[in-house]
């Protein structure tokens, strides 16, 4: 597993804070280990469509802190073939190849109500967070970016979380466009769940996330709609009398105009993605 210091650093560095500084500021936590393997992605090959299978190694952190709350993941992740990362320079495109890469993120959020001492929870409205993100990885077009923004904490009936992030996003690609003006700003709508249902005395989860990009002229992206959806059963519940712990499903990951890349010729045909994939999740 090749990951950066950076990212290891992050994880050992939550790990690290969530011990010292709980007691009255840490409201909870959860740290989860996740393996998938599925077909259909889109490699990122300018010549060609090419499909391959993909097996990724993901740990999550969430935590509920008076201040506001984390959530961090890390991926790591391997491909049956070849990885296209490269530039545009003079009208073409230089390729260089890789099987393995990793992806994380950093989102961090401060309750406004605790910042203000006022309860800013309105109707459904919860709380109102100030958002930020960061995003970093060395696949695809490799990209260091943060984002900044606005949540909203909703109050729904039926789910165990549902919240929405409006950001504000500058856009650093570092491989794709390295030989372009490749810096530039967007905006980004995120949503996230998690829906518990029973069928029968069976318990099951549908949770994910879906990310809305507008385009950037400065940094020649174009619109884009990501998501992964994950339908998981709780298998520890029914094999172990343990709920929450082992889950057992499948990850729908879905894109249009995947990363918001333009194809070489100009055209606004990027790629689009639809893969699923096998899921095993174990929660300690």
């Amino acid at each position: 597993m090749n990951r950066s210091l950076p990212t290891l650093m992050l994880a050992g560095g939550l790990a690290f804070g969530a011990q010292a500084m709980a007691g009255d500021l840490l409201q909870w936590q959860d740290n989860s280990l996740t393996y998938l393997y599925g077909e259909n992605f889109q490699r990122m090959n300018f010549n060609e469509e090419e499909q391959r299978t993909q097996t990724t190694f993901t740990f999550e952190h969430a935590s509920g802190w008076a201040w506001g709350d984390v959530f961090y993941f890390a991926d790591y992740i391997r491909a049956d073939n070849l990885q296209s990362r490269g530039s545009f320079a003079n009208n073409s495109f230089r390729q260089h190849e890789k099987n393995s890469f990793y992806y994380m993120e950093f989102q961090p959020r401060v309750s406004l109500s605790w910042l203000t001492g006022q309860d800013l929870s309105v109707g459904p409205i919860k709380d109102v967070k100030a958002a930020f993100t960061l995003e970093k990885g060395d696949g695809g077009p490799g990209t260091e970016n943060y984002l900044y923004g606005i949540g909203l904490d909703w109050d729904v009936p039926g789910f165990a979380f549902l919240q929405t992030n409006l950001y504000q996003v500058k856009i650093n690609n570092q491989v794709f466009f390295a030989d372009q003006n490749s810096n530039g700003y967007a905006t980004q709508l995120t949503i996230a769940g998690a829906y518990p249902f029973a069928i029968g005395n069976q318990s099951f989860l549908v949770d994910g996330f879906i990310d809305w990009r507008s385009p950037s002229d400065e940094a020649n992206t174009q619109t884009s709609l990501g998501s992964s959806i994950q339908i998981k059963w709780d298998a520890g519940k029914q094999l172990f009398g343990e709920e929450r712990k082992l889950y057992v499903g499948t990850e729908l990951n879905m894109w249009h105009n995947k990363y918001g890349v333009k194809p070489v010729d100009g055209s606004t045909d990027g790629f689009d993605q639809t893969a699923v994939q096998a899921l095993v999740k174990y929660h300690f």
